[in-house]
């Protein structure tokens, strides 16, 4: 049974709106998706924070080349250590929003990330319309995520792509029914044992509060 939610102690939550976190595997870093702050570089932004005794640290905007004046969030870190996935509408991409990601090339004298150049995943996970949700597996060959422009059943449906041996990854597999129906289905995870997965769905009709 699950217990009743509860606020994250620390600095992450303000008035606005904070969702699509992603952990490291040790639980200490948390890369998270923050709309309308002060710092932000445009409407959504992908911001970093550490966990401490009193709980999650001040977060911080983790700049170009992750943040730009499109749209940068949902962010889902490889259990290496090593790449962050997310989504971005940024120019350079395949349609509207893409998947990309960045490796940590070093790090500031304050122990935050500094990311690399950015891949964008190419035009066999990426459609001209909207992808979203990336989910790295911790295997860091399995991709989740949701799409409106692959074949599928309704609007958003979750596929999953395969990383290759010789990096490249594999034509997206459609979940098919009963996990995707015409509705939306999105934002889903997958446990590291690989038997249990979690998504929202709008399939019952009951609008946002239904999912």
């Amino acid at each position: 049974v699950w217990k009743d939610r509860e606020s994250v102690r620390g600095a992450l939550n303000t008035n606005g709106n904070e969702g699509a976190q992603t952990l490291s595997v040790d639980g200490k870093w948390m890369f998270f998706t923050g709309c309308g702050r002060a710092d932000g570089q445009g409407s959504c932004d992908v911001y970093f924070s550490r966990s401490t005794a009193k709980g999650w640290s001040t977060p911080i905007n983790l700049d170009y080349p992750i943040n730009t004046p499109f749209f940068d969030g949902q962010p889902s870190f490889s259990a290496d250590g090593k790449t962050l996935y997310f989504i971005s509408n940024r120019q350079g991409g395949v349609g509207g929003m893409d998947i990309w990601r960045s490796e940590i090339v070093g790090f500031k004298p304050d122990g935050t990330p500094i990311f690399g150049a950015l891949k964008n995943l190419g035009d066999v996970v990426n459609s001209s319309n909207d992808e979203n949700s990336p989910f790295i597996h911790p295997d860091g060959k399995s991709l989740y995520f949701s799409s409106n422009g692959l074949v599928g059943m309704g609007q958003m449906d979750l596929y999953l792509s395969r990383l290759d041996s010789t990096n490249n990854w594999s034509e997206p597999v459609n979940f098919g029914y009963p996990t995707n129906t015409t509705g939306d289905e999105i934002g889903f995870v997958l446990n590291a044992k690989g038997d249990r997965g979690y998504f929202a769905s709008d399939r019952f009709n009951q609008g946002a509060n239904g999912k």
